[in-house]
């Protein structure tokens, strides 16, 4: 049994359909591993890894991750309860 011309332009047809699909899948990934790699290097570049930030008095670092703290919950738009 040959295969005809029909069967080949649907063999090809159903091939770049499953490869189109791959290729989407492909950079959804990409954008995954890069959003990855972007928030690593946010945190590596945060206050707490900071070595400004390892020589303060505890004070001044509490005073610091508050701050933090209150700006993260404002992105987030959570509000925070305070005494």
């Amino acid at each position: 049994m040959s295969l005809t011309q029909d069967d080949f332009q649907q063999i090809e047809a159903i091939f770049e359909r499953k490869l189109s699909t791959v290729s989407n899948e492909l950079k959804a990934l990409r954008n995954d591993i890069k959003e990855v790699y972007d928030m690593i290097s946010e945190l590596q570049s945060s206050t707490i890894t900071d070595k400004e930030f390892k020589r303060r008095s505890l004070e001044e670092k509490l005073l610091t991750l508050n701050a933090e703290l209150l700006a993260t919950a404002k992105q987030a738009g959570v509000t925070l309860p305070r005494e």
